[in-house]
């Protein structure tokens, strides 16, 4: 009897640890594998992709339309972020996944700064901030795409 319970024990050892290997997890801590965190993150990506293509194309800059339009995309793409730092990226990657995420808030942090110059017409004001945004999300995209995250690396995109 004690032989065959010793037995059952160390089938379900057996089972959890195949299962563990099959589902490729990616250690100890909770870490996605780096194909989890591809798939995952990609999938947030394209989800808020899809919801600024429902924006419609970028209004006239300089305009009320055009403030609201980006406060809009802004917030989109933020959302993403904030799901983005959820997953729990392949230990090797982390801090290469939250300077890629770094980068692209600095670029969507510019949003607000860009719509109150858009309402102003203000138009040194805007071009400026509008540099500096796509300089930092230039330097996110470039991570993304060192990742292979294609939909992440279309994060701030401007359709015009």
């Amino acid at each position: 009897m004690h032989l065959v319970a010793l037995n059952a024990v160390q089938r379900a050892f057996l089972v959890l640890a195949g299962l563990l290997v099959v589902a490729g997890c990616g250690g100890t801590d909770g870490a996605l594998s780096t194909r989890a965190f591809t798939r995952q993150a990609d999938a947030i990506c394209l989800a808020a992709n899809q919801r600024v293509r429902m924006l419609g194309p970028e209004p006239p800059i300089l305009t009320a339309q055009q403030a609201k339009w980006i406060l809009e995309l802004t917030a989109i793409d933020r959302a993403a972020l904030e799901r983005l730092l959820a997953l729990k990226p392949p230990k090797g990657e982390r801090g290469a996944v939250a300077s890629m995420i770094a980068a692209f808030e600095r670029g969507l942090g510019k949003g607000e700064e860009i719509a109150q110059a858009s309402r102003a017409r203000d138009d040194a004001a805007f071009r400026r901030n509008v540099d500096a945004a796509l300089d930092a999300l230039a330097e996110g995209r470039a991570a993304a795409d060192r990742f292979g995250l294609d939909e992440c690396a279309r994060l701030g995109s401007v359709v015009r």
